[in-house]
């Protein structure tokens, strides 16, 4: 029997359950070709582009020491591929959502390999709780993050790790003898280069998290996000550390796998939901009127609507390929409320631009602040962009960090620049000038929100 295992977004060797089926079934296994689907990215993604080329390039370099030399094709390429090589079955990871364009999602991609008579084997490699034991007494998905964490939380425990010798699954893996075209080295990450990140975390910094997660300046948390999103570190090695240290710090500790389970949780809704992913899951606000406002969102894009805090994150975000979490929230709402854009516009960008991109929790992270999703914002809670920096940016040096003309000015004239444009002017600034005025008045946008929402209530 010829087979094929598609690691897409699965780029380790430790505990893979994908290498773990091969192992397992090595008798039965003639050919065994090991495929890396390559993704796309448009010209606007290159960040994200060339880092997840780079880990890719470090996990088959990791692969080819292991004499094991997978084939890598666009998606485009996969049935035809496996048709050419006599290949009946294949054996993908069932539980990996968009990383960056939808037809890559495994629904598709079932959906794709069916057609052509393709048997596929969907095996859980990225995510802790399976699909079907994670509903309600109604037999219906979690709808309310609460209840599905009180619900699901006491079934967390230490779970046994894929094992296997990789000998056994070289001895059958037929070499593709592809060379990779182009250096991406310097870019992404290796799977080695993320346990000694997470090991450090532990070690270090997981003891403050609970205060540093909200801690604008630096990253202070332990960017898993980023290792999960490449597959690089197995859910339950993650919660299997977690549940050892627990006693160390339960406070801390229990923050940090709150925050993992809202993942499964979107991961669970988006799975059982996806239209949501362009349509509003309340009903009631699928006829809000959008602003579909072209000049104000490229403002947003890029940075320059007259709020520091808000084109900090957007500075952050253009240059590194990540946002602080706290500022996702923040300019998500600034984006759907103060200029009443569609979320989705948002989202999108998001997709493009951030290298840790999970399309569940983006796509639900869009809704809740939009106040449109599952779980979402109450529409009256309406975050105040000059609030939220005086809160978590006091003396503003994330804002000096990502938007650099506003280094020399005192930091308690940065939140509210409307308010102290005539000091900001004294220090060299002039609005509307040297940095942009603010383009809306949060006030008046909020009152338009209230009536927006209540006339559908």
């Amino acid at each position: 029997m010829a087979i094929g295992i598609i690691l897409n977004r699965v780029f380790r060797l430790k505990s893979n359950p994908l290498l773990e089926y091969v192992s397992q079934n090595k008798e039965k296994i003639d050919k065994c070709y090991l495929i890396i689907p390559k993704e796309q990215f448009e010209t606007e993604s290159e960040m994200k582009a060339n880092y997840y080329k780079g880990s890719l390039q470090k996990f088959v370099n990791e692969l080819n020491k292991q004499e094991i030399e997978p084939f890598i094709m666009p998606y485009e390429e996969l049935i035809g591929f496996c048709k050419d090589k006599d290949i009946h079955q294949v054996v993908i990871a069932g539980d990996i959502m968009s990383y960056h364009h939808e037809t890559y999602d495994i629904l598709h991609q079932n959906h794709l390999f069916e057609k052509a008579s393709i048997k596929v084997v969907s095996l859980r490699a990225n995510h802790y709780f399976k699909l079907n034991k994670t509903r309600n007494h109604q037999g219906e998905p979690y709808k309310v993050f609460t209840s599905f964490y009180k619900k699901w939380r006491p079934y967390l425990m230490k779970r046994k790790e894929h094992s296997y010798d990789l000998r056994d699954i070289a001895k059958i893996a037929v070499k593709s003898q592809q060379i990779i075209k182009g250096d991406y080295e310097k870019f992404g990450i290796s799977e080695l280069d993320a346990q000694q990140c997470w090991s450090k975390f532990l070690d270090q910094d997981i003891e403050n998290y609970k205060m540093n997660r909200e801690y604008l300046p630096e990253v202070l948390t332990s960017q898993l996000s980023i290792y999960l999103a490449y597959g690089l570190i197995d859910i339950k090695q993650i919660f299997n550390d977690l549940l050892d240290n627990y006693d160390k710090d339960e406070q801390n500790y229990e923050a940090f796998i709150r925050e993992l389970i809202f993942r499964e949780f979107y991961y669970v809704l988006m799975t059982h939901y996806p239209e949501t992913a362009h349509v509003v899951f309340k009903e009631k606000y699928q006829n809000l009127e959008w602003s579909y406002n072209k000049g104000d969102f490229k403002l947003w894009k890029e940075g320059k609507t007259g709020f520091p805090i808000i084109d900090a994150a957007m500075g952050e975000i253009n240059r590194t390929g990540y946002m602080h979490n706290r500022m996702r929230m923040v300019v998500s709402q600034f984006l759907t409320k103060d200029l009443f854009i569609d979320w989705t516009w948002g989202e999108d960008y998001f997709r493009q631009k951030l290298i840790d991109y999970d399309a569940a929790s983006n796509v639900d992270g869009g809704q809740w602040s939009a106040s449109t999703g599952t779980d979402a914002a109450p529409y009256f809670r309406m975050f105040n962009p000059i609030r939220q920096s005086e809160r978590f940016d006091k003396k503003a040096l994330y804002i000096k960090t990502f938007v650099p003309q506003l280094n020399d000015i005192d930091a308690k004239y940065l939140h509210d620049t409307h308010k102290h444009q005539n000091q900001l002017q004294s220090q060299g600034i002039e609005l509307g000038k040297d940095y942009p005025k603010q383009m809306v008045d949060h006030g008046k946008s909020r009152e338009y929100v209230m009536s927006a929402f209540k006339a559908l209530d």
